[in-house]
C-alpha cells in the first residue's frame, strides 16, 4: 500500500472515531513530560519558599515582630517587650546592689548566671511560685501600661521633652555605643547582649524616647502640685504619728540557740530543749538589763556584760507598727518609760526606754552631685583605678563647669555614676535631711556656713562626689506632710489615666519569645 493511501486510510479512521495508537503514545509521553515539569517546578518553588522562611525565622524578624502585648488598642511587639523586660531586670538588680552591696541579689535568690525562667522569685518555695522571668515580665507590662497612659496624656497636652530629657537620651545611647566599643562589638550586637537577641538599635532608641517622654511628663505633673501652709498643717494634724519623730534606747537580746558542727563538719541544728533554754536565758537577760536601768546603771556598760545583747540609741525614729515603736507613739508616753518586748518568732527580746517625741523641725536642703568612681574609667579594670585618678577627674569636671545650676546638671548627666534616676535628673537630691547621706557628704551639705551656689568635692566609700549646694528647704516634718499630699494627688491622677486605658492583653506566643 502506498504512503498516500496509508495516510488517507488513517485520516478516515480517525474521522470515524478511531484512535491512532502511535499518536496516542506520543501524546501520553508529552503529557507525562508536562506533569514532570510541573511537579519539579512546584517542588523547586516550595524549597525556595522554605529556605526564605528559615532565613527570615533565623534572623529573628518573625519573633521580634510578633505581638506580645496590646494596650488600649496599641500593639507592642516582642522586641518592645524585651526593652522593658531588661529595664525592669537591670533596675531591680542595680537597686539591690545600691542598697545591699554585691550580696543584694543573692539575698532575694536572684542568680544572674542562671536562666531567670528556672528561678523562683524572692526565694519562694511555694508550689505555684512566680519565677523571676514571670516577675520581670509582669513589671515590664506595667511599665508599658504606664508609658502608654502617660504618652497619650503628654500628646494631648502638647508636652514634649526638654533639653535635659534629650541629653539623658543621648547619654544612654552614647553609653551603649561606648560599651560596645569597649567590648569589641557593634552597637547592635552590644544591645542584643544586654536586651536579648530580639533587640535592634531602632527599637532601643524609639522605646527609650517614648519612656523618657512618659516619665518626664509624669514628673512635670508631680512637680506642678503645690499646697498652702494651711493645707500642709491640716495634713499634719490629721495624722501626727506619720510626721512626728521619737527618740528611744533599744537593748536587743538575741535568744537564738546556736547551731553546732559534728565531727564530720556537718551542721547540727539545736534541739527543742536547747532552743527553749536559749530563749529563757534571753528573757532573764532582758529582765536583768531592765533592772539595771531602773537602778540607775549606765546601760552601755551594762550591755557589755552580755554576749547576746546590743545597745542602740535611735534619735530619729519614725512610726511603724513594730510593737515597741508603736508603744513609743502612744498618748501619755513620758520620758524614762521602759518596757520589755518579746518576739519569740525572731528569737529576740527588747528592752526599750522612751526618751522623747517631737516634730522634726530640722531643715532640709536641695543639692546636686556628680559621682566619680571606677566606672568613669571603662578602659581600666576597676581595681586598678586609684583615688588620685578619680580625684583628678573630679577636679577636671568641676573646672569645666560654667557656673550655672543647669550647667552642673548637664555635667551630672554626662559624668555621674549614681543610680540611673539621679543621673537622669541631673544629680538632684531634694529635701535631704540630717543623717540621710553618708557622713562626709552629710557634714558638707549641713555645714552652718554653707551658702547657695557653693561647690565642693568630698570622698565617700562610693567614690568622689562633686557637690553643688542649691539651698535650704522647709523643716523635715513639713516636707513629709507636703509629700504625702502630693503623693495622694499624684497617685489618684495616675490611677485614673491607667484605668482609662484598661488592662493589657497578653499574647502568650509573642511573650514566649521574651526573656533570658
Amino acid at each position: 500500500m502506498s504512503a498516500s493511501r496509508e495516510r488517507k486510510k488513517r485520516q478516515e479512521f480517525l474521522a470515524s472515531g478511531g484512535v491512532d495508537k502511535k499518536a496516542a503514545r506520543e501524546a501520553e509521553r508529552k503529557k507525562a513530560e508536562r506533569k514532570s515539569t510541573i511537579l519539579y517546578s512546584t517542588i523547586a518553588v516550595l524549597f525556595v519558599a522554605i529556605a526564605a522562611f528559615l532565613l527570615v525565622y533565623n534572623s529573628g524578624i518573625l519573633q521580634r515582630k510578633a505581638t506580645a502585648v496590646t494596650i488600649d488598642g496599641v500593639r507592642y511587639t516582642a522586641e518592645d517587650m524585651a526593652f522593658y523586660y531588661y529595664e525592669a531586670y537591670a533596675g531591680f538588680y542595680d537597686e539591690l546592689v545600691s542598697n545591699f552591696g554585691t550580696y543584694g541579689p543573692s539575698m532575694v535568690g536572684l542568680d544572674t548566671s542562671t536562666s531567670l525562667k528556672s528561678q523562683n522569685a524572692f526565694n519562694s518555695t511555694e508550689e505555684d511560685a512566680q519565677t523571676w522571668d514571670e516577675y520581670f515580665k509582669e513589671q515590664a507590662v506595667e511599665s508599658l501600661r504606664f508609658m502608654t497612659a502617660m504618652k497619650a496624656a503628654a500628646d494631648e497636652a502638647n508636652y514634649t521633652i526638654d533639653e535635659e530629657d534629650q541629653a539623658y537620651i543621648d547619654r544612654r545611647i552614647e553609653e551603649a555605643k561606648t560599651g560596645a566599643t569597649a567590648s569589641g562589638l557593634s552597637y547592635g550586637d552590644y544591645l542584643t547582649r544586654l536586651y536579648g537577641s530580639l533587640m535592634t538599635t531602632s527599637c532601643f532608641e524609639s522605646n527609650l524616647e517614648d519612656y523618657t517622654l512618659a516619665t518626664s511628663y509624669a514628673l512635670a505633673y508631680n512637680d506642678s502640685l503645690t499646697y498652702t501652709e494651711e493645707e500642709v498643717n491640716a495634713q499634719y494634724e490629721s495624722d501626727p504619728n506619720s510626721y512626728d519623730t521619737v527618740s528611744y534606747i533599744r537593748l536587743a537580746v538575741n535568744g537564738s540557740a546556736p547551731s553546732t558542727t559534728d565531727e564530720e563538719g556537718n551542721t547540727v541544728e539545736p534541739t527543742e530543749e536547747e532552743t527553749a533554754a536559749a530563749w529563757a536565758e534571753a528573757q532573764e537577760t532582758a529582765q536583768a538589763l531592765l533592772d539595771a536601768y531602773e537602778a540607775g546603771e549606765d546601760l552601755e556598760q551594762a550591755v557589755e556584760e552580755y554576749d547576746n545583747a546590743t545597745y542602740l540609741l535611735e534619735d530619729n525614729g519614725t512610726y511603724s507598727t513594730t510593737d515597741y515603736v508603736a508603744w513609743c507613739y502612744e498618748d501619755g508616753r513620758t520620758a524614762g518609760d521602759a518596757e520589755i518586748f518579746e518576739n519569740e518568732d525572731s528569737h529576740y527580746c527588747y528592752v526599750v526606754i522612751f526618751n522623747d517625741r517631737f516634730r522634726d523641725d530640722t531643715k532640709t536642703v536641695d543639692v546636686r552631685h556628680i559621682l566619680i568612681n571606677e566606672e568613669n574609667f571603662p578602659d581600666m579594670d576597676a581595681e586598678d583605678v586609684t583615688d588620685e585618678q578619680m580625684l583628678e577627674l573630679a577636679e577636671e569636671v568641676l573646672a569645666s563647669w560654667d557656673g550655672t545650676e543647669d550647667g552642673f546638671a548637664q555635667l551630672a548627666m554626662e559624668y555621674s555614676h549614681d543610680n540611673e534616676s539621679n543621673v537622669a535628673g541631673g544629680g538632684l537630691y531634694t529635701n535631704v535631711y540630717q543623717g540621710q547621706m553618708v557622713d562626709s557628704f552629710n557634714d558638707w551639705i549641713f555645714d552652718d556656713a554653707r551658702q547657695s551656689g557653693d561647690t565642693g568635692i568630698v570622698q565617700t566609700d562610693y567614690g568622689y562626689h562633686i557637690i553643688y549646694f542649691i539651698g535650704d528647704k522647709p523643716p523635715r516634718w513639713y516636707n513629709n506632710a507636703e509629700s504625702a499630699l502630693r503623693s495622694e494627688d499624684y497617685n489618684a491622677w495616675e490611677s485614673a489615666l491607667l484605668e482609662e486605658i484598661g488592662e493589657a492583653t497578653i499574647d502568650e506566643k509573642g511573650m514566649n519569645y521574651v526573656g533570658f
